[in-house]
């Protein structure tokens, strides 16, 4: 009996004990969920307009360019410029031999003799139409082919311009023979002539901003040889194709290029400005960027005090707010405290 008592006794004991220790473990998974929230300050979310602007980057070029040669191979007797200088529209540029030239004048001058002759007999009636038809479109022939030398025998600019470059020296034969520019671009020629001012900008846009573009638009430039100047030009032409490849559109801006201070060749960077907007904006300091990666994050806060860990894209920034277009404008983000957070933890808002 007296061990059925002593039983009994030390089961009620341990009943007892693990009441108490269960309850001691209670507290203290308590004090470890209060442990793990993160003291943090948020921020609402502020919806505000912001005028966006589409980037590019593009390469200068010349707003015109042409390779000047002759039709009909020969020598070439003279260049009248020396190369880097500026050509007028209109003037010679190269003076090619004129042996056939001559010859072509000699043959004419006898044909026009010729026909004024068939023209007075036919006056009188005493040559037949036929004959007079023949002479005639001989003599035209003639003419035709003097002025077919009088334009090979002198290369003129039809543009006012830069003479960039002389393939042919003066006492050289010129042929047609291509060869391959500097650019990988192959050409053949005398001499090339290029348009320095204006300058174009080519870019390629893509397909779901076309909507936007407009020709005449205001687009601002700016090369990396003169950081924080920017040149304003004018869209002169969109390509009214795409490319298969990048589904891309080719646009040309025009821009200005007194002083010839920009070069064909150069790397610029354009920026076009759309109408006004409204976008969600952030403190750029709620922006979490990712060790080792170019992926940005921000925490938003739910309800119940937790925090949902969401990507971003960065948009415009606007005094020190960044427009962030993945946020609606309900959204509370935290600010300081953030980078103790993880997706899902709970946080006690410092206020």
């Amino acid at each position: 009996m007296q061990t059925k008592r002593t039983i009994l006794y030390a089961t009620c004991f341990a009943i007892l004990l693990m009441g108490g220790c269960s309850k001691k473990t209670g507290s203290n998974n308590a004090e470890i969920n209060e442990k793990k929230a993160v003291m943090a300050t948020v921020k609402e979310v502020v919806e505000m307009e912001y005028t966006p602007v589409l980037n590019f980057t593009g390469t200068a070029e010349a707003n015109k360019e042409v390779n000047l040669g002759s039709a009909i191979p020969g020598r070439v007797e003279r260049i009248n410029f020396p190369k880097g200088s500026f050509v007028s529209k209109g003037a010679v540029i190269a003076e090619m031999s004129d042996e056939m030239l001559i010859q072509a004048q000699i043959e004419l001058e006898a044909i026009r003799k010729d026909f004024e002759r068939i023209s007075r007999l036919k006056e009188k009636g005493s040559v037949s139409v036929m004959d007079y038809d023949h002479i005639k479109a001989k003599f035209e022939a003639s003419q035709t082919k003097v002025e077919m030398l009088k334009k090979n025998t002198s290369i003129i600019a039809p543009f006012g311009g830069v003479l960039v470059d002389i393939m042919v020296n003066e006492g050289e034969n010129y042929s047609f023979v291509p060869s391959v520019s500097p650019d990988l671009k192959v050409k053949s020629g005398i001499a090339t002539l290029m348009q320095l001012n204006p300058l174009k900008v080519k870019i390629e846009i893509n397909e779901k901003e076309l909507n936007a573009i407009r020709k005449g638009q205001t687009v601002e430039v700016i090369f990396d040889a003169y950081p924080g100047e920017s040149v304003s030009g004018k869209i002169a032409h969109i390509s009214p194709i795409l490319s298969p490849l990048t589904r891309t559109s080719t646009v040309e801006v025009v821009i200005p290029n007194n002083g010839s201070k920009l070069k064909p060749g150069m790397f610029c960077r354009a920026s076009i400005e759309m109408p006004v907007a409204k976008g969600i904006f952030v403190p750029i300091n709620a922006i979490h960027r990712q060790q080792g990666t170019g992926e940005d994050f921000v925490y938003v806060v739910n309800t119940d005090n937790t925090v949902t860990r969401t990507q971003v894209t960065r948009g415009e920034s606007q005094n020190e707010l960044i427009r962030i277009p993945e946020l609606d404008k309900s959204a509370v983000v935290v600010i300081d405290g953030k980078n103790k957070l993880e997706d899902g933890a709970k946080i006690e808002i410092v206020k």
